[in-house]
């Protein structure tokens, strides 16, 4: 196994709740000492393992294996991969499931994988009488870096994606970079999208150490992917932290490049990942932003670069018509009174919310981003 550094827990405090990060290399092998030291668990106390059958082959065993031998009483719910699964009809699967174990108030829901998992363990657990604690232990980049703060738990319905959840924030969230080691690189780069959409937000000196860092973090260079994932969560945390519920708009600014990605997103049936879609979507929010008149073009061109040099898509080949892009980003669940809120930039860090994009930029700036070659 590849040696991770250790980095000092994060505490993220939201009203009288405190979600606890930590990030460690074989944490998946301590994760029941872990959760009786942290939880205030005790022997015979009911744990629900939820994950997938792509993740599941990997890690379970190891997991459900360290939960009994911390004395724990062990379930597993186990979900297809893919976003298909983060749906109501597989959130009344695992309702069925806890209801024929029996699961009580006082039991754990464990989510062990990406974000598709963790938003529909989060969700059921957010439900399950009332809301049960539960812990992630997030397998991808992409959930590393940003699905696994800030408590959005969602499942995806046939009028878009994220449209029913709830706010839960999870009481720990166990980081262990040796997961990467099994990733393709496609799920790498994707989970790369949302840390340069993290940088583009809130810092300039966080993009410039994308740029400079980007052939090491491709490489898997153990010391600079500690240091991807600890600089987001500190991010994430601190902007969660302000706006826990997306109330004050502070918050907000996170769903740079997510109007026009969830509606490619869903458009396209989820054959593409998360992080392509944001990759797209950013393109698209910057190349408004210069539309309109806010930003300027130079930093849109470079952040196609970087996405490029990522190996991230800066061109929709998908055929996807722009009529069905419109009437998805019209469901948007940020849309305010009927007008759908748009996060541009005026620089890089300095983003802003705005809610008079008219239809027909929208539709020239998709068509702007769709490829010839299909």
């Amino acid at each position: 196994m590849v040696q991770y550094q250790a980095m000092d827990d994060i505490q993220i405090q939201i009203g009288a709740h405190t979600t606890s990060v930590k990030v460690s290399d074989d944490l998946l092998d301590r994760i029941g000492a872990e959760l009786v030291a942290r939880l205030d668990c005790r022997g015979g106390h009911q744990v629900v393992l939820i994950t997938d059958d792509r993740v599941g082959p990997i890690y379970a065993q190891q997991v459900l294996a360290s939960l009994r031998g911390a004395g724990f009483c062990v379930f597993e719910f186990r979900l297809a991969a893919g976003e298909a699964s983060k749906s109501l009809e597989s959130a009344e699967a695992a309702y069925g499931f806890l209801a024929e174990h029996a699961i009580s108030r006082d039991a754990l829901i464990v989510a062990l994988g990406g974000g598709v998992v963790s938003d529909l363990a989060g969700f059921v657990a957010a439900t399950w009488m009332r809301g049960v604690r539960f812990v992630i232990c997030p397998t991808t980049l992409e959930s590393d870096v940003d699905a696994c703060l800030g408590g959005k738990t969602a499942v995806n319905v046939p009028g878009g994606k994220n449209l029913v959840g709830a706010f839960h924030q999870p009481s720990f969230v166990a980081v262990d970079p040796n997961c990467l080691v099994t990733l393709e690189m496609r799920d790498i780069r994707a989970g790369l999208a949302e840390s340069m959409k993290h940088a583009m937000i809130t810092s300039q000196a966080f993009l410039e150490w994308h740029e400079s860092n980007l052939v090491a973090i491709l490489a898997l260079d153990v010391g600079v992917l500690t240091e991807l994932i600890h600089r987001n969560l500190r991010i994430k945390g601190a902007i969660v932290e302000q706006d826990a519920r997306e109330q004050t708009g502070i918050r907000a600014c996170l769903n740079f490049g997510h109007t026009m990605g969830h509606a490619i997103e869903s458009c396209c049936g989820y054959r593409l990942r998360h992080g392509e879609c944001v990759s797209l979507g950013m393109l698209a929010a910057t190349r408004i932003s210069c539309e309109l008149g806010m930003l300027d073009a130079a930093i849109s061109t470079r952040l196609e670069k970087l996405l490029g040099q990522a190996g991230l898509p800066t061109v929709l080949t998908e055929p996807i018509s722009v009529d069905l892009i419109v009437d998805a980003i019209r469901l948007d669940k940020k849309a305010r009174g009927g007008r759908v809120e748009f996060v541009l930039l005026e620089s890089v860090g300095k983003p802003v919310m705005r809610s008079d994009v008219s239809e027909s930029l929208v539709r020239k700036t998709f068509e702007g981003l769709v490829g010839r070659d299909f």
